[in-house]
């Protein structure tokens, strides 16, 4: 945790950036300033005994000074919506635990679609065509075809999945570049 005497360089240690491309990265107009910024423990003290979030003293905070990155990740989980501030602990761990069983069951079944999902590979190349067929000698596209289905909405699904599958790969491709 930072302490009131804390540095910008302190602070990039939280973010570290590759040595090949630390010339292209532009310098962050972030600063940290001391005694404005939403802590850990601050973070901590704006809830009450069952869990429920004072968001308007949190909010207050990150207005003034931004939000500490040690519990940027927390915060945020609040900010986009992905919590209630009117939660409990109780209520948030178990979404969380529904959310992961269900991001599970989503994964199985886009291995099963697409073996390279899950395998930590990018496919950054279309693996079906517009009709769903399978493009010859594309990386991950062995067994790429859309399956047999008697539901057309499903199959059309499927094709606009696997189409933009590509795009997601050199989204992650540019950003491991950046970070």
């Amino acid at each position: 945790m930072f302490l009131r005497r804390s540095t910008q360089a302190g602070l990039d240690t939280f973010y570290p950036v590759r040595p090949e491309c630390q010339d292209s990265v532009p310098k962050p107009r972030f600063k940290l300033r001391a005694g404005k910024t939403l802590s850990e423990r601050r973070w901590l003290a704006s809830f009450s005994q069952e869990g429920h979030l004072d968001i308007a003293s949190a909010l207050r905070r990150i207005q003034r000074g931004g939000v500490h990155p040690s519990i940027r990740g927390a915060v945020w989980e609040f900010l986009l919506g992905c919590y209630d501030p009117n939660s409990t602990f109780d209520d948030r761990t178990l979404l969380r635990q529904r959310r992961r069983e269900q991001y599970d069951e989503l994964k199985v079944e886009c291995q099963k679609m697409v073996p390279t999902i899950g395998s930590g590979k990018f496919l950054t190349t279309p693996i079906v065509n517009d009709e769903g067929q399978p493009i010859e000698n594309a990386e991950g596209a062995n067994g790429a075809g859309v399956p047999a289905s008697n539901d057309p909405a499903l199959q059309k699904k499927v094709i606009q999945w696997k189409q933009v599958l590509p795009q997601i790969g050199m989204c992650v491709t540019f950003l491991e570049a950046l970070f």
